[in-house]
């Protein structure tokens, strides 16, 4: 067995995530905390994954979104995706926003993590309910 150190991504390319979705999290897209948020959005999973969203508006439309959480990979890359999609898309249009997109924009997870972009949705959708 080789040392995973050469390549910690290994085993998720392994696990069914797809180049870009490694990518993604290598890069840790918009994963950290926003000083002074228009909307701080938290939503648990029933398995106990937690999500948290921070999103500035100008007007209406999202100029910048972040994201921490605790649980899995999966999380985090449906996270990030999430993340990225919203950016510059008014409240109305990120509401328009589906599993499918996300799933599209990662280009592909292991189906086991599909409830993962599910959560990052509900926590979109939670966040936004007050504003719509």
């Amino acid at each position: 067995m080789k040392n995973s150190s050469q390549n910690p991504f290994k085993i998720i390319t392994d696990a069914g995530y797809s180049a870009k979705a490694v990518s993604i999290l290598e890069k840790q897209l918009n994963f950290g905390t926003m000083e002074k948020p228009d909307i701080t959005a938290r939503y648990q999973s029933d398995c106990g994954d937690t999500l948290i969203l921070y999103l500035k508006l100008e007007k209406d439309t999202i100029t910048d979104a972040k994201y921490e959480y605790i649980g899995c990979r999966g999380l985090e890359a449906a996270a990030s995706a999430l993340t990225e999609i919203i950016k510059r898309k008014t409240i109305h249009e990120a509401m328009q926003i589906n599993f499918d997109d996300v799933l599209s924009f990662l280009e592909g997870i292991p189906e086991p993590k599909y409830e993962c972009i599910h959560l990052a949705l509900n926590t979109l959708r939670e966040g936004t309910k007050d504003i719509r």
